[in-house]
């Protein structure tokens, strides 16, 4: 049985994670500071694949593998579950120290072998970063799609504002309309409701930033050849009983495996192939 609890620090910085609930990143804490991520207000329970992803404890990091809306695959008319299948199984911990974890699960759905390692870098000028490597490989015989998207719940609370450096404006998805300013801060919406945005397809977006009323920020960075899509969700306690920020860069195209397949923007994996990519979160005090 996997782990329940990791906790991984470096100087200040602190990062727990939780193997035996999907995975998840569960903390991202500065000593002094206020927590990053979302915190469940209900009790965590073992979840199952095609168990309901929106529940009472919801919170935190999860990963979108092999899909995030629930759908009937394009390729080989395989039922998806909803958020995918990982989020609600335990991973494998390969290896942990003090200020890095490496952790990984094989579907059951697809024929994938996901990994992610998580290291710890104190940097100058009181900055931290933390470094996101993934893995995806067809350990199967035949080639098979491969979606992944990070769907991490920041906490809205107290934030100033968010940025995403994208070269055209982003796509209003759901719900389409009526149209909402690009600001993606949660109180610009009504209590109750929430909104997401993804980008054109030939954007090239690289980087978003959230900006705390203290001065505190966090940003993510990544490379567009590796991670070439990215979207956002907003919500104002429709989902979730807290504000919440969720930037959810990705390999593949929206929101389910089969629109990303019919669209043909997704990666497809032969037989033993391998498909990596890195995600870094930089944390500054203040500035």
């Amino acid at each position: 049985m996997a782990k329940s609890n990791i906790k991984l620090s470096k100087g200040d910085l602190t990062v727990e994670l939780l193997p035996e609930f999907g995975g998840r990143i569960s903390s991202i804490k500065i000593a002094g500071c206020e927590e990053w991520i979302t915190q469940p207000q209900d009790e965590l329970v073992p979840r199952f694949p095609g168990d309901i992803f929106i529940r009472p404890e919801i919170s935190g990091w999860d990963e979108m593998v092999p899909t995030t809306d629930a759908c009937i695959s394009f390729s080989d008319e395989k039922e998806l579950p909803d958020h995918g299948e990982i989020w609600a199984r335990s991973w494998e911990v390969v290896s942990e120290s003090a200020d890095s974890a490496l952790v990984s699960i094989e579907l059951d759905v697809r024929t994938l072998k996901f990994s992610r390692g998580i290291s710890l870098f104190e940097l100058p000028n009181n900055r931290y970063r933390i470094d996101l490597d993934y893995k995806l490989q067809n350990v199967g015989l035949i080639s098979t799609p491969a979606f992944w998207s990070c769907h991490p719940m920041f906490r809205g609370e107290d934030v100033k504002s968010v940025s995403v450096r994208s070269k055209k404006p982003l796509i209003q998805t759901a719900p389409e309309s009526p149209a909402v300013a690009q600001t993606f801060l949660p109180l610009d919406l009504p209590k109750g409701k929430s909104i997401e945005y993804w980008c054109e397809t030939d954007d090239e977006i690289e980087s978003m930033d959230i900006l705390r009323n203290n001065g505190e920020v966090l940003s993510f960075e990544w490379d567009q050849a590796e991670i070439p899509y990215f979207g956002i969700f907003i919500d104002n306690h429709e989902f979730c009983r807290a504000e919440v920020i969720s930037p959810q860069p990705a390999i593949a195209y929206k929101v389910s495996e089969r629109s990303a397949e019919i669209a043909g923007l997704i990666p497809l994996l032969a037989p033993q192939a391998i498909q990596q990519w890195k995600l870094s979160i930089f944390l500054d005090r203040a500035i």
